[in-house]
C-alpha cells in the first residue's frame, strides 16, 4: 500500500479516530449566527482534507511530528436552528470530552465564532476559574446585540466576559481593523483588556508579543481563539466577513509560535467558509495553524 496523503479516511492529519493522544481535533459544524457569508459549518471537513498536505514528517520549526500527537474526535452533533440550544450542546460535548480525556488538549475547528463561547463555558467549569484569552480577529466581537439577538458571532467576547467565563484583564484582542462604533470598539479596554490593531500587530515581533502575554496573563490557563479573518483576504479569502489589511500567514505563525511557553489549555480556528475559498488556501492556513499548535507545545 502506497499510503499517499489523499488516500484513506480524511481525518485531521490522517490521525486515528478516538485514540488516546495528547491533542484531540474536534469539529464544530455550526454557522447559525453569521452576519454575512455562510458556509463555516462546512469547515471542519475542509480543514481535515487540507491537513493531508501536512502528513509527511516533522514540523520544520519543532522536532515533533504532530501526526503522532493528535487524534480525531469527530464532530459535535449540533443543530443549526436555535443558537442557545447549539451553545448548550457544545458546552455539554466539550465537558464530556474533558471528563473522558482529562489530559487531552482540545483543538477545535469551527464553525462561526459563537461556537467559542460554548467551549469557553465548558473550560471555565473544568478549571474552576475565569480563563485568560488570546483573541486573533479582524473584529472586536464585543457588540451588545447581534441584530436584535443577545448572542451572535459578533457578541461572543462580550458574553464571555459578562458571564465571568474569561478574565477581561487577561484578555488580548489582536489584529482588529473592521468598521465599528466607538462604544463597541472601546468596550474591552474599559473592562481592563488589551487591544492591538492589525497594523500594530504586523509591527510586533513574536518575542515582544510573548513579553506582553507574560506580563498580562502569567501562568493562568489561556485559550487561543483564531478567527481566520485576522488574515488578509489575500491569504484567507474563504471567510464570512473578510476585511482588507490583515496580517500574513507568516506573521500569524510567528506570533502563534511565540506563545508556546504559555499555559495553553485549548485552541480553535473559526470562520473558515469553504464555499468562498480559493483552491483550499484558507482551509490549509487553518490546518497549518492547528498543526503548528500541536507541534510546538511541550507534553
Amino acid at each position: 500500500m502506497f499510503g499517499l496523503p489523499y488516500q484513506g479516511v480524511a481525518t485531521f492529519l490522517k490521525s486515528p479516530l478516538d485514540a488516546h493522544r495528547p491533542f484531540g481535533f474536534v469539529g464544530i459544524p455550526y454557522d447559525g449566527s453569521v452576519t454575512f457569508r455562510p458556509g463555516a459549518r462546512l469547515a471542519p471537513n475542509a480543514i481535515r482534507r487540507a491537513s493531508m498536505m501536512l502528513t509527511d514528517g516533522h514540523h520544520p520549526e519543532f522536532a515533533t511530528d504532530p501526526c503522532e500527537r493528535v487524534t480525531d474526535l469527530g464532530d459535535i452533533d449540533i443543530t443549526q436552528v436555535a443558537q442557545h440550544a447549539a451553545l448548550a450542546r457544545i458546552e455539554e460535548a466539550v465537558t464530556a470530552l474533558g471528563q473522558a480525556r482529562p489530559s487531552c488538549r482540545l483543538m477545535m475547528a469551527g464553525g462561526d465564532h459563537l461556537t467559542t463561547l460554548g467551549v469557553l463555558r465548558a473550560l471555565r467549569r473544568r478549571f474552576d476559574q475565569p480563563l485568560a484569552l488570546i483573541h486573533f480577529d479582524a473584529h472586536c466581537d464585543t457588540w451588545a446585540r447581534h441584530f436584535g439577538d443577545d448572542i451572535g458571532h459578533g457578541t461572543f467576547l462580550r458574553n464571555a466576559i459578562e458571564e465571568g467565563v474569561v478574565d477581561p484583564t487577561r484578555t488580548m484582542s489582536l489584529g482588529l481593523r473592521s468598521p465599528v462604533d466607538p462604544v463597541t470598539r472601546e468596550w474591552l479596554i474599559g473592562q481592563g483588556g488589551l487591544q492591538m490593531s492589525s497594523r500594530q500587530l504586523m509591527r510586533t515581533e513574536g518575542e515582544a508579543l510573548a513579553r506582553h502575554v507574560r506580563e498580562r496573563i502569567g501562568d493562568a490557563p489561556v485559550y487561543v481563539t483564531f478567527d481566520i479573518d485576522v488574515l488578509d483576504p489575500a491569504h484567507a479569502p474563504g471567510t464570512g466577513t473578510p476585511e482588507i489589511g490583515g496580517i500574513t500567514t507568516m506573521k500569524a505563525l510567528e506570533l502563534l509560535e511565540s506563545l508556546r511557553h504559555c499555559n495553553m489549555v485549548g485552541m480553535d480556528v473559526v470562520e473558515v467558509s469553504p464555499p468562498f475559498d480559493n483552491h483550499d488556501v484558507t482551509a490549509l492556513a487553518a490546518a497549518t495553524l492547528l498543526w503548528t499548535w500541536a507541534a510546538m507545545l511541550p507534553l
